[in-house]
This record gives structure tokens, sequence and C-alpha cells, in this order.
């Protein structure tokens, strides 16, 4: 036959939802403190005495009669909050009218708490106080023993028990006495207890409705700075202008986002939430991104390196789900995410903030071990995934693309770093990234920083299609104006520049020129020295070489002129002139003058091409005019003559000497060896030339050969007589003087040395021998 039966409860139940399910002792008090929010309290006073071994919570709530306890405290698993379902939930959602737990089992927190547990409580306009006790051992002796039979004691008094620090309730409120306490508390673990309190119940200083506070009973009686009195942050308001934020409200089908940058609003807009899981809730976020500036100022102020403090904060009527946003808690994936791209993505180090979610009880369920966060469901999904796309994500396309693109701004604490043309540029290329959403209304955003830039060389076509956008999308007529008249202003840049970059090129051009110009007369300068050097003196003993120059051209004209006189003269025959004798002696005459006037003008070449060259070296005068000599290396010499006054010279062939690597010290005239280089490459540019080469080498242990070779045509024996050339008044050519070969030789001849043709007859090579001074 069957019979009906029931459950059977062991004693040792009070443990499994006791101490084994609320392992933190943080985390008990934090469940307590819940308990007196949801009885209304305007108060929490939470007082350590670890002299006796006790902790004494206060709260102003509304309170329990001895039959509320009887009928709802004591009843396992009972939660008043569960069965509290408004009509419609949005008539209910106010902060004083959500419950923060529905499962009825934070009352067993006091059991991790301590041992033994005392609740005294009075409801308003009650004439006694309800009093509880339990002995939390006596549930752990006997594991056969049945929960319900394990006796407690619940009566009333009169008074409630002396508290050191905080008053007792007036007209109504609840006072728990934990004895036996199983943790030691002192200054140091109720300061990390006021640190996770004020994180768990307001890590923003945003909550004014309720006032939790901590003492320590200490022997002096003093009151201890950072242990006793009011818990609470100030993080919001120190962090307010100092950084970026993003604030977003996700309510009625809508989500709504506002973004700040260092107290600045930058843009506000709407837009459709795709979260069916959401309608039946409100959910507001908060998210701070944190740059250098703002994390060192967090530290100072709060004592506390953020990352330490926490990132994401997630409260659920009013009360955190813990562990999310502690400081190795990844529930929204950040981490993982930033491993994948360091400078494309924050992390949880990286921001700061809270999340509030407001819903009737049971639609996001808390995992019973109260540490473990919030039920994996549909619901808790979609609230993950709008935080991460509509708050995080959207405040890190901001913090990448406008912040991170300026190297300088994590270290500003205000916006002066928004107003240059490039940051307007990133500011500008977000909003306009919104604008073309078909889904998304754009309600603000700050004209001052989405604007054409003054500057037409700042405006790019990118910014000018981001600002059409936006413009089109907001209906602003002002700003499509501003985008068409830069694109006119653009267009006339654009022409005035290809204007100008013609006008540029011709000038560069003449640059260059001017440049090849000053580049040789400053080798020229650097070879023929600084013209500070020049003095009267020296200037009068230029003239004076250029007198005696002068000189012996006009004598060398005048003897020139006067035998040419006598020439003709002659030629004229006297009366009576008729034998063949005399006629001879006549041509023999003629041929006499004719013979002095040639040697006369071949003086007054050489005259000439001495005093030319004498001028050419007046800017500065190095050389002892007075003799016309000087004594030093003569290949050096023609080396930096043909740097400084052969090179580039217009019409005549490239000139090029190599010394290779020899020296030849001995007395020379700078006048007469640039007159024989002279001579030599106007031959050349004769023979139409297009380079000369001047080579050195060793002829003898004491001489040095100089070898001349061009790329000219060459003599032409059927023309010129090879064995002539030297010889004054010889010429191949049709406007030659006949001088130029013979004044290189007379100079040579003057120093010892020699000159002779060395070519084949189609190339007309020469060689140069010059002696070493004789000692």
């Amino acid at each position: 036959m069957a019979t009906s039966e029931t459950f059977r409860i062991s004693s040792h139940l009070k443990d499994i939802i006791g101490r084994d399910l609320v392992t933190n002792e943080f985390v008990a008090i934090f469940e307590l403190v819940k308990n007196s929010f949801d009885a209304g309290a305007t108060r929490v006073d939470i007082e350590f005495d670890p002299d006796d071994s006790r902790i004494v919570i206060v709260d102003d709530g509304h309170g329990m009669t001895r039959a509320d306890i009887h009928e709802k405290w004591l009843f396992v698993a009972y939660s008043e909050k569960a069965l509290a379902e408004p009509d419609s939930y949005r008539d209910k959602i106010r902060p004083a009218g959500q419950f923060a737990g529905s499962k009825g089992i934070g009352r067993f927190a006091c059991d991790t708490l301590g041992e033994q547990l005392e609740l005294y409580s009075l409801v308003k306009g009650g004439s006694s106080i309800s009093k509880l006790e339990i002995d939390w051992t006596r549930f752990e002796q006997d594991s056969t023993e049945e929960f319900q039979d394990v006796d407690v004691t619940l009566g009333t008094v009169r008074s409630f028990p002396d508290i050191y620090n905080a008053a007792p309730p007036l007209a109504h409120g609840t006072v728990l006495v934990i004895k036996s306490t199983r943790q030691h508390w002192d200054g140091d673990s109720i300061k990390k207890l006021r640190r996770d309190l004020a994180k768990l119940i307001d890590p923003f200083g945003t909550t004014k409705h309720v006032a939790v506070s901590t003492w320590l009973v200490d022997q002096s009686g003093d009151f201890i700075e950072g242990v006793d009195g009011p818990v609470g942050n100030e993080v919001g308001e120190l962090l307010q202008e100092k950084t970026s934020r993003i604030e977003v409200i996700i309510d009625n089908g809508t989500i709504e986002s506002t973004l700040f940058d260092r107290g600045r609003k930058i843009y506000a807009i709407r837009e459709p939430s795709s979260y069916e899981e959401l309608e039946e809730s409100r959910i507001e976020g908060q998210i701070y991104f944190l740059n250098r500036s703002a994390k060192h100022t967090f530290t100072v102020r709060m004592g506390v390196r953020p990352v330490e403090f926490g990132s994401v904060f997630l409260f659920l009527n009013r009360f955190r789900i813990f562990p999310i946003g502690e400081e190795f808690d990844d529930t929204f994936g950040l981490n993982r995410r930033k491993q994948q791209g360091q400078a494309r993505y924050i992390g949880t180090r990286d921001i700061i903030g809270r999340v509030d979610v407001t819903a009737r009880a049971k639609l996001f369920r808390e995992v019973s071990s109260r540490d473990a966060g919030l039920v994996e469901d549909a619901r808790s999904r979609a609230l993950f995934e709008a935080i991460r796309k509509h708050m995080i994500f959207r405040l890190e396309r901001y913090v990448v693309g406008v912040n991170w693109k300026d190297r300088l701004d994590q270290h500003r604490d205000t916006s002066e770093g928004l107003e240059t043309d490039r940051a307007r540029e990133r500011v500008l290329a977000i909003v306009g990234s919104l604008a073309r959403s078909k889904d998304v209304e754009i309600l603000y955003y700050d004209e001052e920083l989405v604007r054409v830039s003054d500057d037409p060389d700042q405006v790019t076509d990118a910014a000018l299609k981001a600002m059409s956008e936006v413009a089109e999308s907001r209906g602003d007529t002002s700003l499509l104006r501003q985008v068409e008249e830069a694109r006119r202003r653009i267009e006339e840049l654009k022409a005035s520049r290809q204007e100008a970059r013609e006008i540029a090129q011709r000038a560069t051009e003449e640059r260059h020129r001017a440049d090849a110009i000053i580049a040789r007369l400053e080798q020229q300068a650097a070879f023929l020295g600084s013209s500070r050097d020049v003095d009267v003196e020296r200037v009068q003993l230029l003239m004076h070489q250029a007198t005696i120059h002068l000189g012996h051209i006009r004598s060398a004209i005048a003897n020139a002129a006067h035998e040419i006189r006598n020439a003709l003269d002659t030629a004229t025959m006297p009366d009576g002139l008729s034998e063949l004798d005399d006629v001879e002696d006549l041509l023999a005459s003629i041929r006499q003058s004719a013979r002095r006037a040639s040697a006369s003008i071949a003086g007054a070449s050489l005259s000439g091409d001495r005093l030319r060259t004498v001028l050419s070296f007046a800017p500065n005068i190095r050389i002892d005019l007075e003799t016309d000599k000087v004594r030093g290396d003569l290949l050096q010499f023609l080396s930096e003559y043909f740097e400084v006054r052969l090179s580039g010279v217009p019409g005549m062939p490239v000139a090029t000497f190599e010394t290779s690597d020899l020296s030849l010290h001995r007395e020379f005239s700078p006048v007469d060896i640039a007159v024989l280089v002279d001579n030599l490459l106007d031959n050349a540019r004769k023979a139409k030339a297009s380079k000369i080469e001047f080579i050195a080498s060793r002829k003898a242990q004491n001489s040095i050969a100089i070898k001349v070779v061009d790329d000219g045509g060459g003599i032409d024996e059927r023309k010129v007589d090879p064995s002539k050339i030297f010889e004054r008044g010889y010429t191949g050519s049709t406007n030659g003087t006949g001088l130029g070969l013979y004044s290189v030789r007379q100079i040579l001849e003057g120093m010892d040395a020699s000159i002779e043709l060395v070519g084949d007859g189609s190339r007309a090579d020469f060689e140069i021998v010059i002696p070493e001074e004789k000692s």
C-alpha cells in the first residue's frame, strides 16, 4: 500500500546554504547590508569589536515583528522580495522600490561571520523589540538531527543592546549582533572591507539615499581615519572632467548614447534596441577611459591603482553582481580581445565604470554562490552583448580613433588638444561613421569640432564626405553650406597651387643655375683665397705688373708697325732701280722687316696672354707679383687650376688633370703655366675636341712627364707639317696666328722643360717633360 512521504532535512543544511555557500566574509557582510537596503534603511552602521569578538550591524529599516521573524525570517528560502511582483515592472522601477536579492538565504551569511547571532528588530509604532537568538554550532553537532528540530529562541526585550559608536534605531530598525566571530577584524581588514563595500554598493559615489558606515571599537575611543565613518568614493567626480567617457541608457526599445571628452560633450545619438530579451529592464551605463593622466590622478586621490580597484562593475537593482569588474575578471572578454591587437583594442586596465540594471525579480538571476556573477541565459548574454557593443566598443572607437592618434593626449586632463585641425578631422570621422548608419539618429554634435577648417589645406575629401553625411542626417543647412564653400575654396587652392608649382619649378631651375655659379665662385674663392687680404700695396703691385705687360705689348706693336712701314717703304721701288742685284737686295730687306714684325707680334701676343692671366688672378693676389714666381708643388697648382679655373667653361672641352699621386716641387710662374694650359686647351677646341686630359707620370728619377690627350680631329698631314707646329707663325688653321704652340714651347724652355708631339697623326697628343729643380 502506497503512502505519502516528505523530504527530511538534515541540520547540516545550514552549512550548505551558509558557510559553504557564502565563503567570503566581505560578501557575507555585503549580503546583510543588502537586507538592510531592502528593508528601506537610510543608514547602515557596521561596528567591529575585536576584543569582544563581536560584529554589530545596525539599520533604520522597516524592522520586523515577532510574527514576521517567525513566519518569514525563520522560513528557509522564503523571500518576500520574490513574491512582491508589481503589476507592471515599469510602474515599480525606482531606486527605493527594488530588492537586492530574492533567494531568501542571505540571512545565513550571519553564520559565515560568527557562531552566534542575536537579532533585535522594532517596527514603527511597535511597543516592544523582537529578539531572536541562534547558536549556529548546534546545527553542526549531529547530522542525523533534522534541521527544523534544532531550537532557536524568539522573544521580546525592552531595549536594544549597547552599541559603542552607532546610535540604535529610534522609531524602527534592526540590530544584528554576531558573536564569536570566525575572522579577526582589525584596522587593515576594515580598510579593505571599506574599499570592497564602496565597490559593492557604490563605486562611483552616486548613491545618496543610503549611508553605510564602519566603526572599530578601540580603547582610546578616538576617531580612526580610513576606518571609522561613512563608506564612499568620489570616482565619478574625480574622472568626470579628466578623461573620455560614454553614458548609455537602454530603455523602452531605444538606446541613447552620449560621449564626453574631458567634460566636453562630443555627440549624442539614439538608435533602436535590437535586444528583445532586455525589453522588461532598464540598463544605464557610465564607462570611463583611463589615459595616463587619469590613472595618475586616480592613484593619488584613491590611494590604489585603477587596475587594483577594478574595471566595469555590474549592478542589479542597485547592488553589485560579484565578481564582475574585479581585477582579474574578464566577463566581457576584453583582455582576450586586446591580445589580438594592442594598438586597436582596449582592455580591462584601460577602462572603469558601472552598469546599472533595473529589473523585476528573477528576470536576471544571480548565481547562488554570490561570487560567480549572473546565471548564463539568453537575457544575461543579451545584456553582456549590449554592454560590449554599445558602451565599451563605442567608447573604444572614439578612444582609438581620436585619443590614441595624438601621442601627447595620454598626458592631458583638459580638452584643448581637440582644437587642432587634425583632432577635429578625427572627431569628424567618428561622428561621420555614425551618420552613415541608417539606424542611428544624431541628436547632438559639438559644432565647434564638427566644422570645416579655416585652412583649406587641412580639409580632406574624406572629411568633406563625413561632414556632408552629418549635415544631411541632421538637416543642418549651415554645415552643408560650409561644405560647399570648402569645396569651392579647395578647387581654387588646387588651381593656385598648380600655378605656384609651375612658377616654383622655374624658380628652382634658375636657383640651380645660380647655385652652380655660386659654387663656381666659391671654388675660385677657395683657390684664390679671400679678398679680405687685398690691400693698397698689393693692388699697386698688380697694377705695376699689368703696366709692365702693357708696356711690352705697346713696344712690340710699335716695333711691328715700324718694321711693316719699313717694308712698305722699301716695297716702293726708287727711281732708277733696275739692276737685278738691287731687286734681290730689296726683297731680302722686306723679308727681314717682315720677320722682325712677326717676332714683335708674337711677343705682343705672349704678353697679352700673360696680362689676361694676371688680371684673372686679380680678386686675390696671393702671388708675388714683383717676381711673378712662386715655389711649391707645380702638380698641385695644376690640379687646383683645373678644378677652379677650367671647370664648366662654356664652349671649351671638358678638361681634367690627373696627378697620379705625384708631386713636383720647384719654382714656377703661375701666369706662364696658366698661359701654357690655356693655349693647349684652345688648340683642342679648334680641333673640335669634347674633352682633353692631362695625365702626370714619372718620366725619370728627376723629372715628371705630363701627357696631353684630346678626342679632337688630330693633325691632317696633307695640310700640316708636324715637324713645324712649334715654329713661330706656323699654323694649320685659316684663322690661326701660329703663336699658341710657339708660346707653349717658349714657356717650357724657360723652365728647362720640353714638349713634343707624340700622336700618330690621327691624334694630336703631346708629352711635356718637366725636370725637378737642380739643387
